[in-house]
């Protein structure tokens, strides 16, 4: 996922979370840039990166278009993930649940979404939910690298219990044989 670098994506985290949720609830720009400015972190920050200048109505058009809509495709893929269980749980056929493979089910059912909705038109919407998908693709596919890797490992280990295993009832009646001609040659002498 691209790393935004405008005046409000550098930010305070908890701001940008509050001023997403307002966005969200379509607060108007006039009352949403006076609440952000008003802010002593805001005020704070801009004095010391911009020379004072303040959030403006484009710093919040860009972000309304961009960050904004990272953060509601982010915010509903991890609903739509938690309400999915039953989804994935009908899928696996009575297989453990792998969180990474539940969330990989979600990111595909996602992606033949937003592909099956797209009119081949090139947009920002598209595209900035493309970008979230791409970059949340690329953080599941390495959970689900290390949880096929624990898989393999413990594979590999219960194949190698259940070979010594073998090998052990294997050499328990050769051992028993040895015993008892022993035993027959002390009787003999």
């Amino acid at each position: 996922m691209k790393t935004r670098n405008g005046k409000i994506a550098r930010l305070p985290h908890n701001v940008r979370e509050e001023l997403n949720v307002r966005l969200e609830r379509s607060e108007r720009s006039p009352q949403l840039l006076a609440w952000l400015n008003a802010l002593p972190e805001v005020r704070a920050f801009v004095q010391r990166e911009f020379n004072g200048e303040p959030v403006s109505k484009h710093n919040l058009s860009q972000w309304r278009l961009g960050g904004f809509q990272d953060w509601l495709t982010r915010r509903e893929f991890f609903a739509e993930t938690r309400s999915a269980d039953d989804f994935v749980a009908e899928r696996q056929n009575g297989r453990e649940k792998v969180p990474a493979d539940q969330a990989a089910t979600i990111l595909a059912a996602r992606f033949a979404g937003l592909i099956g909705r797209w009119n081949g038109e090139c947009t920002r919407d598209f595209e900035a939910r493309a970008r979230v998908l791409n970059g949340l693709c690329r953080g599941v596919v390495e959970l689900q690298r290390e949880a096929h890797k624990a898989n393999r490992d413990n594979f590999d280990l219960e194949m190698q219990r259940e070979q010594q295993e073998t090998d052990h009832s294997n050499q328990a009646p050769s051992q028993s044989v040895a015993v008892s001609r022993s035993d027959k040659m002390v009787e003999q002498v």
